[in-house]
C-alpha cells in the first residue's frame, strides 16, 4: 500500500495526538536514518510534548535541545531524511531499539537512556525504581563514610543474602525494603 503524503502522512497524524506529558516514539527504518529535524519538530514544541524517542537518528541538534523537550535517539546525523522512511499508521503497536512499544504504554527516561514501561505498571516501577535508587543513596553513604570495595553491597536485587552486608546496612538504615529483599 502506498503512505498518504503530506498532512495526512502517519507521522503527521501522530504529530497531533500529541500533547503535554506525551511521548513520541517513533520507529526508524535504521539507526544512521534520520527521522526529523528542527523543522518537521518544531511542530511537537509547539505541542508542548514531553519528549521523543526513535532508534533512528535526528538532525539540527542545536535547534532541537533549544525546542525544550528531550530527544533521546540512537544518533545525530547531518543527513537529510531518507525516502526509505515510510510511515506507515500512527497509534499502533511498533518496535523502536528492539523493544515493543504499545499506545499507552508509559515512558521513563532520564539522561542515562528511555526505557518503555506497560501502562499498568507504571506506578509500581516507579515505586521499585525509586527505592532502588534510595538503597543506591544508602551504599554511597556507607562507602564514603567507610571506604571500601563496593562489592561489598553487589547485587543489590533481590534476593539479597540474609545477614550479608547488604541485609545488614538496610536493616539498620531502611528495614521496610527488606521483606521485597529477600
Amino acid at each position: 500500500r502506498d503512505k498518504p503524503g503530506g498532512e495526512a502522512s502517519p507521522e503527521y497524524v501522530a504529530f497531533e495526538k500529541c500533547g503535554p506529558n506525551e511521548v513520541l516514539v517513533m520507529s526508524s527504518t535504521g539507526p544512521w536514518e534520520s527521522v526529523g529535524g528542527d523543522i518537521k519538530f518544531l511542530r511537537l514544541m509547539q505541542r508542548n510534548i514531553a519528549g521523543l524517542v526513535t532508534d533512528g537518528s535526528v538532525r539540527d541538534t542545536d535547534e532541537l535541545i533549544g525546542y525544550g523537550f528531550p530527544v533521546f535517539s540512537y544518533s545525530t546525523t547531518a543527513k537529510q531524511g531518507p525516502a526509505v522512511m515510510m510511515p506507515w499508521a500512527c497509534n499502533d503497536v511498533i518496535t523502536c531499539g528492539g523493544v515493543t512499544v504499545r499506545p499507552g504504554d508509559a515512558i521513563l527516561a532520564d539522561q542515562d537512556g528511555a526505557v518503555v514501561c506497560p501502562g499498568s505498571l507504571v506506578e509500581e516501577v516507579i515505586k521499585v525504581a525509586h527505592e532502588r535508587e534510595e538503597i543506591e543513596v544508602i551504599i554511597k553513604e556507607e562507602l564514603a563514610t567507610n571506604p571500601g570495595p563496593p562489592g561489598k553491597y553487589y547485587p543489590f536485587k533481590p534476593p539479597i543474602k540474609v545477614d550479608g552486608p547488604l541485609y545488614n546496612l538496610l536493616k539498620e538504615k531502611k528495614p521496610e525494603v527488606l521483606p521485597r529483599m529477600i
